[in-house]
């Protein structure tokens, strides 16, 4: 009688039937749940998305040590090689706790770092085939489809439409992204990284002989709808980088120099005709496009701005989680908003974590790249399969060649766009990275298989899965909850709720703040937004200003204590001590914060606000706002209390 088992105990494409591979299947549908949930979720950026997220990394780790206990390989190894990044991992804790004037900020990207890891270790042991490395990159694959649909879809029909992300209120795309494709992202920049990355792999399944012809002109019109998404994001960079990888991708997949040449020209050839087109036939394109040019030059003084922190710090950098902290108050340069990072993520590590962090995180990666490369060379190109007609590439070559090309357009993305903080970018660059470890690389890191070990890795797992959620999602929701009670505070303000007697909405704003304190004491900007929130009960009981004033100091006060030396803090504390009658306690206050952040727009306004209120000092008060509306002409409150001041 016909059955699905062999003599040899497998399954077709299921593999051996075992319960190690069994669960080995488990931690490959958990791995692209996380893939896909993260990156439909505009890419894991909200922090509120991001902590519903959270669980499948505690589940993740449990089914690793489930793995390790049943098991039955003998002996028991694993990859040795993702622990070359620890050092790094416990840099970043140094920074967090030593050298960062934003702690709160850099728990976050240890958090993000931590993800990142936790899915390199599970990578690089399990998915043990190449069955389960096929059925992962497909579920990879998903969110790129539904990415470039949403994406063609934002650019001829709803400029304003956005993906959901799991939250309880809506959102609203950036009026500054209106006509440029997102796809599943919040902003044209992380689509860009996330097709670019991709783009590589359907190139290679689709030039290189070893799939089946309609796989790979299935992949090969997958990878031009992949083009045309990256026009629609309407990005110089990603244009230049487009041509780039275009041009470089063939090198991966033939064998003599003509065809490589020929290949590398189609492939330029195609994406100019697009572009080209795009240009003559869509006037919005052009004018985006124009813009995007004008531009890069403030790319340039992200840039300039990065590499001064880290002349200034070259060891330890400005602190994790710090480079924004420290734009704003630099005293050379300003913007009208300050970046979150400079657009470049090799300065951004360097600027924060030094050149200690920079070495501790790209030796690793350059090592296994070269070694990666070297072994590519080494392998053959194709072999003739028994009873098939032709040759195909092996598949040791085949995987190199997509880890290759798919980590040299990541490097580059890293190079003009953000992609560490976006969790969904980093884990495709973490995917491509852990393709060159399993093909390059053979698990050296034996474990004993007795019993009593077995249960003692099940046990280890699950206590780490636990105990990363929980520090994660106290972390999380603290961001979450001081972001979300961030933008009601500034609606109230916008729309003067406060002053019109409804109480249920500043109610709402203050309990978020008093929750995210809860939940992370050591959260200043919870803490100074909270100081914020309650000077606004003024306006519904006067009478009670003293208690209110003496808890918004006592606020501001606290987030002074926990970050001396970011002027925000100083700013909410000279606001709440002026409105508590402390007039020279608050000017003390408010110049700190000056000192702290000479070029900030709204350090200016905050002290030209507390001058308005001296009628002897009206002059210095207009001089010092119309210094915050030179940094930022689109400051509204610095605007209003300019008329005003003109007025009087």
């Amino acid at each position: 009688m016909a059955t699905i088992i062999d003599k040899n105990g497998n399954i077709a494409f299921f593999g051996r039937v075992s319960w190690g591979n069994f669960v080995d299947w488990l931690v490959t549908l958990c791995l692209g749940a996380i893939f896909i949930l993260t990156t439909i979720s505009l890419g894991g950026v909200r922090p509120d998305t991001h902590l519903v997220l959270l669980p499948l990394y505690g589940v993740l780790l449990f089914l690793h040590g489930l793995w390790l206990a049943v098991d039955r390989e003998s002996p028991k190894r694993l990859s040795q090689h993702p622990l070359w990044f620890v050092p790094a991992l416990l840099w970043m804790l140094a920074s967090v706790l030593w050298f960062s004037p934003v702690p709160w900020r850099g728990w976050y990207e240890i958090i993000y770092a931590l993800e990142a890891f936790v899915m390199l270790w599970v990578l690089s042991n399990n998915v043990r085939t190449r069955a389960h490395l096929w059925l992962l990159i497909l579920m990879s694959l998903i969110p790129g489809t539904i990415a470039v649909f949403n994406g063609f879809y934002q650019f001829f029909q709803r400029p304003d439409r956005i993906m959901g992300a799991m939250t309880d209120y809506g959102l609203e795309i950036n009026e500054v992204f209106l006509g440029r494709a997102t796809g599943v992202f919040a902003d044209p920049n992380s689509l860009a990284v996330f097709l670019l990355s991709l783009l590589p792999l359907l190139l290679v399944v689709a030039a290189v002989r070893r799939l089946p012809k309609i796989l790979r002109l299935l992949s090969l019109y997958i990878a031009l709808m992949f083009i045309a998404g990256l026009a629609f994001t309407q990005l110089l960079w990603a244009v230049v980088l487009t041509i780039v990888v275009l041009a470089v991708v063939p090198w991966f997949c033939f064998r003599t120099v003509k065809r490589r040449l020929l290949y590398s020209a189609i492939g330029l050839f195609t994406s100019s005709l697009i572009f080209t087109l795009l240009l003559l036939y869509h006037p919005v394109f052009k004018q985006e496009l124009e813009q995007a040019v004008s531009g890069e030059g403030v790319r340039l003084v992200l840039w300039q701005e990065a590499m001064t922190f880290a002349s200034e710090s070259p060891i330890t950098g400005v602190g994790a989680g710090g480079f924004s902290a420290a734009f704003e108050q630099s005293p050379r340069v300003a913007l009208a908003e300050a970046p979150l990072t400079p657009h470049n993520d090799y300065l951004l590590v360097l600027s924060q974590l030094g050149f200690v962090g920079l070495f501790l995180w790209g030796l690793p990666c350059i090592y296994v790249f070269f070694r990666a490369f070297g072994r590519w060379r080494k392998e053959p190109f194709a072999v003739k399969l028994r009873g098939a007609e032709g040759t195909v590439m092996p598949p040791q070559r085949f995987f190199l060649s997509i880890g290759l090309s798919v980590s040299m357009a990541f490097a580059l993305c890293m190079a003009a766009s953000f992609v560490f903080y976006v969790p969904a970018l980093t884990l495709y660059g973490v995917l491509a990275f852990a393709i060159l470890l399993k093909t390059t690389f053979n698990r050296r890191l034996i474990l004993p298989g007795h019993w009593v070990h077995r249960i003692g890795y099940l046990l280890l797992a699950a206590c780490a899965g636990w105990a990363f959620y929980v520090l994660g999602s106290l972390k999380l929701e603290a961001q979450a909850l001081e972001l979300r009670a961030r933008q009601q505070l500034e609606h109230v303000v916008d729309m003067r709720v406060h002053v019109s007697g409804n109480k249920i909405l500043l109610d709402e704003v203050i309990e978020l703040y008093e929750d995210a304190v809860i939940a992370d004491a050591e959260n200043v900007d919870a803490w100074i937004g909270l100081s914020a929130a309650v000077c606004q009960l003024y306006f519904r009981n006067p009478s009670d200003f003293e208690r209110i004033a003496e808890r918004a100091v006592e606020c501001a006060q606290r987030g002074v204590d926990l970050s001396p030396d970011y002027w925000k803090s100083w700013a909410q504390l000279g606001v709440a001590r002026a409105f508590h009658g402390e007039q020279e306690l608050a000017e003390y206050a408010l110049v700190k914060a000056l000192e702290l952040a000479p070029h900030n727009s709204n350090a200016h306004y905050y002290y030209a606000a507390y001058l308005s209120s001296v009628s002897h000092r009206r002059d210095e008060a207009l001089s010092m706002v119309r210094q915050a509306l030179e940094i930022n002409p689109n400051n509204a409150a610095a605007r209003r209390l300019q008329q005003k001041l003109l007025i009087l």
